[in-house]
């Protein structure tokens, strides 16, 4: 019988390459909560400092206020209406220039529409912007 006793290594957990991992973890959930903010932000995009100040000659004004209704020389028209003075202003004047003025927290989707229906009518469509205060 042999009086040395064998003592058992005690089994050891390496943490280091767990906490390496839980890091990498932590910071993609944080970049990726950073991304998402910056999706939901308000923002507010008519503004350019580039552009032409001065209007043509021959043109038409279209209006797109908050509500998403549309105007055309300052009066309110329907979506059919619209299309079919814009068809006739094109066979007149085929060079005319439509002016697109929309209001800064309009619909997009009815801006997007009048500049369409302008493309599709065969004349020339400018948004109008403003100059950043």
């Amino acid at each position: 019988m042999s009086l040395i006793i064998h003592r058992r290594r005690r089994a050891d957990i390496n943490v280091v390459p767990l906490i390496d991992v839980m890091v990498v973890l932590v910071f993609f959930l944080l970049l990726s909560g950073r991304f998402e903010q910056a999706r939901t932000l308000a923002i507010t995009p008519p503004t350019a400092s580039s552009g032409a100040t001065g209007a043509a000659a021959s043109t038409m004004v279209i209006g797109v206020d908050r509500d998403g209704k549309l105007y055309l020389e300052g009066k309110e028209i329907t979506r059919p209406a619209l299309e079919k003075a814009l068809a006739d202003k094109a066979l007149q004047a085929p060079a005319t220039e439509v002016l697109i003025v929309a209001d800064e927290k309009s619909l997009t989707g009815t801006a997007v529409y009048a500049l369409d229906v302008v493309g599709k009518a065969g004349l020339k469509p400018r948004l109008l912007t403003r100059q950043p205060r």
